[in-house]
């Protein structure tokens, strides 16, 4: 059901604007869509009540911060015998040569490698070559879990400089 428009005239005072307004809002339909409101009905909250609803709502909304674990990128890893009989061969997916020339450096330093190197190019997977020392003593495993853990190490310790130098 279409509504008229209802026209006030210009020279029409305050009260007489009141009145049309309140005539309008009387209306069923309109009703329905807007209540009537009654300001006594609306209490107006007391400073110490708000005060209360803020506290309440800030334990309520608490953000506890999650421990922080660090974020690990795992690598993809095959070990391959070499040719000789102590020689490996590993291939490691997705890094470059940075990675690879820091993991050979570390490996060297390891007791029982005799020879790290390193090839990346673009058609293969980066790999690694170690020559392990000739006794049964040394497992490709547990050598590339001592250089992993040589690296790790060095990367916590240059990043405890970098905090201290911001």
């Amino acid at each position: 059901m279409a509504k008229k428009k209802a026209i006030i005239p210009e020279d029409t005072e305050e009260d007489e604007i009141d009145e049309l307004v309140e005539e309008l809002l009387e209306d069923e339909e309109v009703e329905s869509v807007y209540p009537k409101i009654d300001e006594k009905e609306k209490p107006e909250p007391s400073p110490a009540s708000f005060e209360e609803s803020i506290e309440e709502e800030e334990e309520e909304f608490e953000i506890e911060e999650e421990p922080r674990f660090p974020d690990y990128k795992y690598l993809n890893v095959g070990i391959n015998k070499g040719l000789g009989e102590n020689d490996y061969e590993i291939s490691i997916e997705g890094q470059s040569h940075g990675f690879c020339n820091i993991l050979v450096k570390h490996l060297l330093e390891i007791e029982g490698v005799n020879i790290a190197a390193y090839k990346v190019n673009n058609v293969e997977l980066p790999k690694i070559f170690i020559r392990l020392e000739n006794s049964k003593d040394f497992k490709i495993k547990d050598i590339l879990h001592k250089g992993i853990e040589s690296l790790r190490a060095k990367v916590i310790e240059v990043q405890k400089v970098f905090k201290k130098l911001t």
